[in-house]
């Protein structure tokens, strides 16, 4: 097993590629639901089924697409061509994604289902690899950490590119018609994805299959229930994303609401957005030395403290006025902004951990699961929202109430601070950090399995 340290341009060339994922992921995370209630016309509680339809897609697709990569073979590797050749039609699924079709009532719904479907199928099949490759790349748990860091700088970026742009985009190409200037971002957007996908491509090499041996052994559905059986920090972070993901849905998705209709500021969305995403973009160097420093499971806990102190503070407060919010926001940014770059980090040391404790290894299968978490917990927290946009008694495009706004506030905070404080109980009994996975990395090199 390689341990030798990666270049730059490797780490810069594979953490680029995030800056498309997240054009993606940032975008249906910040404005989906909103296009799908207040573009789309679509029921609340409709809005809120068209996520849980994604996420239970995601339950075979993702785990699905992590074996299929595991058993690809190619001269480019195993996970490279997916990011190359899924890139267009992920791209085209996008546009599609955005397109209000001219139908009325359950023809509308199924169109809007299929997008949907597809947008998922073909995000995960570049996701999923592009994911898995991080952990094939290096075996050093210190290089992951700064690999993770310079990803979460590019994700930061195509987050923000994509949140800070819409609704001015959407608004100047649209020409005051949110359906078309929606469409035409989503054009947009594809298209630079595709030239940063081929940048990404270009810019990392896979280990030579030849080198790690041809014959390496395929990994059957018995495996993968004794791996993730034994493999013990797995099933923590793959817990504590599911919880993590839901709170930061909650979050996100009720930021729009708040900003345009309880400070009628829906033409300032872009300096919320500029505000939190520069704030990831200045913490994640940050964050990757405290983690250097101290640990990722201490960085973790830090980081909670400050997201979930902020978001009490914030509901403890209320909404006031435009500004306070936006310092209420960066203040809460400052401890979210890390678990991205955390995550990443100490996922693909649970690849070794499980190869340690049962001689299965397969990067694949457990980034698969694990974006399958991520979009599922997604979904769940789109559809619950749903309804709880319904209890408040939200209208789209309407005067809400003085109880409405509360609970969309109450939505926002609390229920996303109990969650990341839940998550940091599990990641608090996380066992691995980088002197445990050296060791575990040199006892796979001598062939030793560990003693149950």
């Amino acid at each position: 097993m390689a341990t030798t340290k990666i270049t730059n341009r490797l780490i810069a060339g594979y953490g680029v590629g995030d800056f498309a994922m997240n054009l993606y992921w940032s975008g249906t995370a910040f404005f989906l639901l909103y296009w799908y209630t207040d573009v789309a016309g679509l029921p609340n509680e409709v809005a809120g089924f068209l996520f849980f339809i994604g996420s239970a897609w995601d339950a075979v697709t993702d785990p699905a697409m992590g074996i299929i990569a595991e058993r690809t073979r190619t001269q480019w590797g195993r996970y490279r061509p997916y990011i190359l050749l899924g890139s267009i039609p992920l791209a085209a699924s996008f546009v599609l994604l955005l397109w209000v079709p001219p139908l009325e009532g359950m023809a509308l719904t199924g169109m809007l289902i299929f997008a949907h479907l597809l947008f998922r199928t073909m995000y995960t099949v570049v996701g999923v690899p592009y994911s898995a490759l991080s952990a094939r790349l290096t075996h050093n748990s210190q290089d992951r950490t700064k690999l993770s860091g310079v990803r979460m700088i590019a994700a930061s970026s195509g987050g923000l590119a994509i949140s800070a742009a819409a609704f001015p985009m959407v608004h100047w190409l649209g020409d005051g018609n949110e359906a078309s200037g929606f469409f035409q971002l989503g054009i947009l957007a594809g298209l630079l994805a595709i030239a940063v996908h081929v940048v990404c491509f270009l810019n990392t090499t896979e280990p030579d299959l030849g080198e790690q041996g041809e014959a390496e052994p395929v990994v059957g559905l018995k495996d993968i229930a004794a791996m993730v059986k034994a493999n013990t920090p797995f099933v923590l972070i793959f817990f504590s994303v599911l919880l993590f993901s839901s709170a930061a849905v909650l979050m996100g998705k009720n930021t729009l609401y708040i900003v345009k209709y309880a400070l009628e500021a829906h033409d300032r969305q872009h300096i919320v957005v500029l505000t939190t995403g520069i704030t990831s973009l200045c913490m994640i160097p940050i964050w990757t030395w405290i983690a250097h420093r101290i640990g990722k499971r201490k960085t973790w806990l830090i980081a909670t403290a400050i997201g979930a102190s902020g978001l009490l503070a914030l509901y403890g407060v209320g909404i006031t006025t435009f500004e306070r919010f936006v310092v209420h926001m960066f203040v809460i940014q400052l401890g979210m902004s890390a678990f991205g770059m955390l995550f990443w980090s100490m996922l693909p040391d649970t690849v070794e951990y499980g190869q340690w404790k049962t001689g299965i290894r397969s990067e694949a299968i457990v980034f698969g699961f694990t974006t399958f978490a991520q979009k599922v917990s997604i979904g769940i927290a789109g559809w619950i929202l749903g309804f709880l946009l319904t209890w408040t008694g939200y209208e789209s495009n309407a005067t809400q109430s003085q109880e409405t706004l509360d609970g969309i506030l109450m939505i926002m905070t609390l229920i996303p601070m109990a969650l990341i404080l839940l998550a940091s109980t599990l990641v608090w009994r996380y066992p691995i950090e980088t002197e445990l996975h050296d060791e575990i990395v040199r006892a796979i090199d001598a062939g030793e399995v560990a003693k149950s």
